[in-house]
């Protein structure tokens, strides 16, 4: 479909093997024409390709358009809208991309060919791939890719067409076979591949692996919050991933109760989730952060920070972050998604926090660093 205007065109490369007998022989021709010229082709049916500071083919202008920083997540997706959002929340978020890639109907190169390419790619940190199907033989290429890749970098991927409808809308979108989800997700785990579940996890893990953090010797994690309730959601969110919260002991509490300013001892708690209450300080928060992160049985820690009360301020970020410097720890941060609180983001994220704007996302970036733990563990690499 074309539309000139002045000296431009603009072109949505669709009507290919995704609508039949006819569309796939126009496909088989310009595969044919690409191998006799020594071209590599990517698509058809897709946007582009987008390399930020390098090349930019999306037939979609910028103010339609996203164009995130450069940065270190390289995405690969067989939906191009889906590729779009993705770039959306990337630019909002201040989340660098490598690359992005839009391959569509996969004709000359397909996913493998990019997790490959990507997997040797030292700028990229973390490798994301939308995969609707596959090919035949495809899939078993992908994993084994994928298990060549994942030992240097993780592999996050969200796979659809799982639902029967999906394994007909896939059909008609990529002409993919959407292939069995139970399979797909159990090859997926068996190579190291970390499969997310929704968008929301999507963001957190490719967020996370972004900042390339500290790996996780187990499920143990510590939890530290001015807000009761907060706690209280975190808890469940980590209950729900497998995540443990262990109790500390009393004179692991002892510790940390004497290093609080001395009025507001009393009102403080120091069980697992540690809440120091709304009337600590910054130095509260940091003293009693360096008494948890020093526990033996504490293997990371998330950090929820609510900038509301008069004793925190805006550079908490900052002088936390520096606290964690001193241990081989992972951890992460949640501060609200506010225009007001981006100093404190900045101040964690600048020192290589990363930050979830839910605690559901927080959470989420501790699970993802946990699973691949887990692989790096079962095949000897940590």
């Amino acid at each position: 479909m074309w539309k000139q205007e002045d000296t431009l065109c603009y072109s949505v490369s669709g009507g290919f093997g995704e609508i039949g007998a006819t569309g796939a022989s126009l496909q088989a021709e310009i595969v044919d024409i690409a191998k006799k010229h020594n071209i590599t082709m990517v698509g058809p049916n897709c946007i582009g390709v987008f390399i930020p500071e390098k090349l930019d083919t999306f037939f979609l202008p910028s103010e339609r358009v996203a164009r995130p920083r450069k940065g270190h997540v390289a995405i690969i997706s067989q939906s191009g809208g889906w590729l779009v959002e993705r770039l959306e929340e990337f630019a909002t978020r201040d989340l660098g991309v490598a690359a992005a890639i839009s391959i569509g109907n996969s004709a000359q190169t397909n996913v493998t060919d990019f997790v490959r390419y990507f997997g040797n790619d030292k700028n990229v940190r973390v490798i994301l791939a939308y995969i609707e199907g596959f090919g035949p033989d495809e899939g078993r290429e992908f994993v084994e890719a994928c298990a060549e890749v994942v030992p240097r970098k993780p592999v996050v991927v969200l796979k659809g067409g799982d639902s029967e409808a999906g394994h007909r809308a896939t059909q008609s979108h990529t002409s993919s076979l959407a292939g069995d989800s139970v399979v797909a997700a159990a090859a997926f785990k068996q190579y190291g591949l970390i499969q997310a579940v929704d968008e929301d996890e999507v963001m957190a893990y490719t967020k996370v692996f972004s900042f390339n953090p500290r790996l996780m010797k187990s499920s143990r994690i510590g939890v530290i919050t001015i807000s009761g309730g907060h706690g209280v959601i975190a808890s469940d969110e980590a209950s729900f991933y497998g995540l443990k919260l262990p109790p500390f002991t009393k004179e692991d509490q002892e510790t940390m109760k004497e290093v609080m300013t001395p009025a507001y001892r009393g009102i403080a708690s120091f069980r697992n989730p540690i809440d120091i209450t709304g009337s600590a300080s910054d130095v509260d928060y940091e003293q009693v952060l360096k008494v948890m992160l020093g526990l033996d049985y504490i293997d990371s820690a998330l950090l929820l920070l609510l900038p509301y009360t008069p004793g925190i301020t805006l550079q908490v970020g900052a002088r936390a972050a520096n606290v964690t410097k001193q241990f081989n720890k992972s951890v992460v941060a949640y501060v609200p998604d506010l225009d007001k609180y981006e100093v404190i983001l900045k101040g964690f994220e600048i020192n290589g926090i990363p930050v979830g704007d839910t605690i559901e996302e927080a959470v989420q970036m501790l699970n993802g660093i946990r699973v691949r733990s887990k692989f790096l563990q079962r095949i000897g690499k940590l």
